[in-house]
């Protein structure tokens, strides 16, 4: 069996969408277990989905926590993959089918995660791109799919034509078995507010302990980047910094300083990437927020060392 995990924040029309994308799909979703923290959604889908031929039941999770309502659905559900989605992806009809045939062709590859088709992997930054030449001595094809130095995950541009090797998943876009999300303990706990920044990394990270995890081009979605339900930039940048930093420490085993060191290096260079951004536009809209917010992280990462 074959159970989609869909996390919502209350955006209907995006969860609609993706749903109607599962009923279409070639290889068959035997369940859909969404978990939402509004009374809303769960009247909707229970209205609207449990009459069709897309068994779809929905778990109230309160307050809203990406990590906490993943969980809750997996707690229910009873399929021996688990297909984690976002509440804001469309899949193209074949995707299950492809990344299914991805995972069985190989005993050693634990999760398989897709491309998009309405967007690319972006490239690294100049200044990132001198750091990851310049000190960690690596070219372009040697980062893409990697995760390096403070957490930098790559993806693949330009696309391959065939499967690869990844050394992280999108939790929004990934099939994995559940034996092995079980075997390495399922998501941390340690991610500090409801947005849960890098808890793919960190998933990615761990299921790397079990098996193989597969970049599958022929899998497709698309992702629509819904704007409602999100946090604030202060908040977003808060959580990436603070969840970076316990991903080094405790899922990586890095020492103290080392994973302080590492943040730190990426707060300087974001934080100055961010800043002569600003000055070409001649506008700082939009900077005081993450700044303040990454500050605010440092204090927290402090405190609790």
């Amino acid at each position: 069996m074959i159970s989609a995990i869909v996390p919502t924040i209350g955006r209907i029309d995006s969860l609609n969408a993706l749903l109607e994308s599962l009923a279409a799909q070639t290889c068959r979703v035997d369940e859909v277990v969404v978990a939402s923290a509004d009374r809303e959604t769960c009247e909707f889908v229970n209205a609207k989905w449990n009459s069709t031929t897309l068994a779809v039941r929905c778990v109230a999770v309160s307050p809203p926590n990406a990590v906490r309502q993943r969980m809750a659905a997996i707690e229910i559900a009873r399929g021996e993959h688990f297909l984690l989605l976002d509440d804001d992806v469309v899949l193209e009809p074949d995707c299950v089918q492809h990344m299914l045939a991805t995972l069985h062709a190989d005993d050693t590859v634990v999760a398989v995660t897709a491309d998009f088709n309405n967007q690319t992997w972006p490239d690294p930054t100049r200044i990132w791109q001198l750091y990851l030449r310049r000190v960690l001595g690596l070219q372009r094809e040697q980062w893409q799919g990697r995760v390096v130095g403070p957490l930098l995950r790559f993806g693949f541009n330009p696309v391959p034509a065939t499967p690869q090797t990844m050394e992280w998943l999108g939790s929004g876009s990934s099939l994995v078995r559940r034996s092995a999300f079980e075997s390495i303990g399922g998501f941390s706990d340690f991610f500090l507010h409801r947005c849960t920044i890098n808890e793919d990394v960190d998933l990615g990270l761990k299921l790397q302990r079990a098996g193989r995890i597969v970049f599958c081009p022929a899998a497709r979605m698309a992702h629509h980047h819904a704007p409602g339900g999100r946090v604030t930039r202060f908040l977003a940048a808060e959580d990436d910094l603070f969840n970076r930093y316990f991903i080094l420490r405790r899922t990586l085993g890095h020492h103290f300083l080392r994973a302080f060191g590492l943040v730190a290096l990426y707060f300087g260079v974001e934080t100055t990437s961010q800043f002569l951004g600003c000055v070409r536009r001649l506008s700082f809209r939009g900077f005081v927020a993450p700044l303040s917010g990454r500050l605010r992280a440092f204090g927290r990462i402090l405190i609790s060392t």
